[in-house]
């Protein structure tokens, strides 16, 4: 944090020259100092939020690709000659200990096309699924692995 602040520093001068350098140590410091002292921040806590976004930024890609390859599916359903789809309704229940990864899991069901997540009520799933085969695998699907990785801590 320390780093940024002086980084910021320099930015907002414009400059690095020894005039502005020695001022802005100073006051990058002071201000780490306050930061660590009155508003119980530690060190930690960076790398915790470069994990978190880092792991937001694969979770993103995963829906990406998952999204795409669902696009491609049903794109391929609805233009065949014959449409052969066997809706169906699929119940699971997950392992997600927190309700914002549920509701992040929930969402995602719904942006992949062929999928539209109907209810979630205590970890409970309802699943709506265009055909059966979109269904398996639906509990450990790479969803639930990656949000999984934002309930562990380390």
């Amino acid at each position: 944090m320390l780093l940024i602040i002086f980084i910021l520093w320099v930015i907002f001068n414009g400059r690095l020259t020894p005039e502005t350098a020695l001022p802005g140590v100073a006051i990058s410091a002071a201000l780490f100092w306050f930061a660590y002292k009155y508003m119980n921040y530690k060190p930690g806590n960076d790398i915790k939020i470069v994990r978190f976004f880092l792991r937001g930024l694969r979770y993103a890609g995963v829906v990406f690709l998952e999204t795409v390859k669902s696009n491609i599916y049903v794109t391929k359903i609805v233009f065949s000659r014959k449409i052969n789809i066997d809706p169906q309704m699929v119940f699971f229940k997950t392992s997600l200990r927190t309700e914002a990864a549920r509701v992040v899991l929930a969402n995602s069901i719904t942006l992949t096309p062929g999928t539209l997540t109907v209810v979630l009520t205590d970890g409970i799933f309802c699943v709506h699924c265009l055909k059966s085969d979109l269904s398996e695998g639906i509990d450990k699907s790479l969803f639930v692995e990656q949000l999984r990785r934002f309930e562990t801590p380390r």
